[in-house]
């Protein structure tokens, strides 16, 4: 276990490999420990941090709320880059982590080139407006919210058994006040003003199709963004986890989109064929 202290609170972290920096943004359940498929994948190649936010996983869990945004994380984050001599660093988030990759890239252009974003929600408002089977909105205020997303996790399609206990656990180890916290400040952003001043940042938006908590049609207005490099990719069949539900496609457009230089990248008919032959059995 690594950690530093940021703003004399505790931080965990890990990190795999050399080279070029990619850091690994968690979402609003888990831990950084779902990111080490994808992390063992990239590490012939580049260097790949991941960090628990405070109040998840084995960061900080202090009292307060003032800690609990997204501002808040894009702060520690910069100060994490800081701290570990990180000039530059292309970052990968999922859900939570995605907003507050935008937040801090909006703020530090130079310090985080490309953009991946998975599962993220650009109006933070939608995940308590899609009516989806299963979706959040129909089970807001039956329990405690950590006891919600674990139900949630629970139905996900994620084919490791370890990692997603792991997911669960660490959702359900998690204080209601931070969940609160957190939910509230992810309801109250909005990323596309924020996406908008990202103009030389490629932008990489990857959902899977059957998302039952971040629909991907939400995303749709960045096909509209052809002034910008931003891109929207769905993946077929799968959904909130697609780098835990098809750990090969979504390795490969990591490597893909590290080093496109801003032209759009999709998935190739090959992986289709490699990936996808179970559905045929």
């Amino acid at each position: 276990m690594s950690a530093i202290y940021l703003d004399n609170r505790l931080v965990h972290y890990e990190v795999y490999g050399r080279g070029q920096p990619i850091i690994f943004l968690h979402s609003w359940v888990g831990s950084w420990r779902y990111w080490v498929p994808m992390m063992d994948l990239v590490t012939e190649r580049y260097r790949a941090y991941a960090l628990d936010f405070w109040g998840f996983g084995d960061s900080d869990r202090s009292n307060g709320t003032n800690i609990y945004t997204i501002g808040a994380y894009a702060e520690m984050l910069v100060q994490f880059t800081n701290q570990m001599g990180v000039s530059r660093a292309n970052l990968i988030g999922h859900g939570l982590g995605g907003m507050v990759a935008v937040h801090a890239a909006r703020t530090h252009p130079d310090r985080f080139p490309r953009l991946m974003l998975v599962s993220t929600p650009l109006r933070g408002q939608i995940i308590g407006e899609t009516s989806r089977p299963n979706a959040l909105s129909r089970l807001m205020g039956r329990s405690s919210p950590a006891d919600t997303w674990s139900k949630l996790i629970r139905q996900m399609p994620i084919d490791n058994a370890t990692i997603k206990q792991e997911v669960v656990d660490d959702t359900e180890g998690l204080s209601e006040n931070v969940v609160k916290a957190v939910q509230q400040s992810v309801a109250q952003t909005d990323l596309l003003p924020m996406m908008n001043g990202l103009t030389n940042t490629p932008l990489l938006a990857v959902y899977g199709e059957k998302d039952s908590i971040v629909p991907p049609e939400h995303a749709n207005v960045l096909n509209n963004e052809s002034d910008r490099p931003h891109q929207l990719l769905v993946l077929p069949r799968l959904n909130h986890f697609p780098f835990l539900e098809d750990t090969a496609t979504f390795g490969r457009l990591i490597m893909d989109f590290i080093v496109s230089q801003g032209s759009p990248v999709e998935i190739k008919e090959q992986w289709r064929r490699r990936v996808s032959q179970r559905e045929y059995i």
